[in-house]
């Protein structure tokens, strides 16, 4: 029988060419996340340090754009109130935002305005847009008969 002699050192001078060419790539990779991450930051940086920018809607307007958005669909004050933030309008400052939603979607609410006020199955005020030459919006919970009630 042939004996067959295997170097020792070897398959340890292999594996560590191995890791060592796993580590380079590694290292490429992060090299470039980081010159990436530094371009987005330098890119980003002038407009995290601005504070806002100067409203040119006022909150009956962002309220007329939201229920137009979802025209013929029913939303309550706090659905209104997510929709503001979500276009980044602050709310803050008022001490009752809700009580602030209510009255002005209940001004844009007039007779022959499109908006509609109603009720939602347990009661709270639902409105929404059916806008002139639209035909009613389908059957949805809170409506009877197509008209919110």
């Amino acid at each position: 029988m042939a004996y067959v002699y295997l170097n020792p050192y070897k398959s340890s001078y292999m594996a560590a060419l191995q890791e060592l060419e796993q580590r380079k790539a590694e290292l490429d990779f992060v090299t470039k996340r980081i010159t990436q991450l530094q371009e987005t930051i330098q890119a980003l940086e002038p407009l995290a340090n601005q504070d806002g920018v100067a409203p040119t809607a006022g909150l009956s307007e962002l309220c007329v754009q939201i229920l137009m958005s979802l025209s013929g669909v029913g939303m309550t004050g706090n659905d209104v109130i997510q929709a503001l933030a979500h276009r980044g309008v602050d709310l803050s400052g008022y001490a009752n935002p809700l009580a602030v939603i209510h009255t002005t979607l209940t001004r844009i609410c007039k007779p022959g305005s499109g908006f509609v006020k109603g009720r939602t199955p347990d009661g709270q005020p639902l409105y929404a847009h059916t806008g002139p030459g639209l035909q009613p919006p389908p059957p949805l919970p809170g409506y009877i008969g197509g008209k919110i009630r």
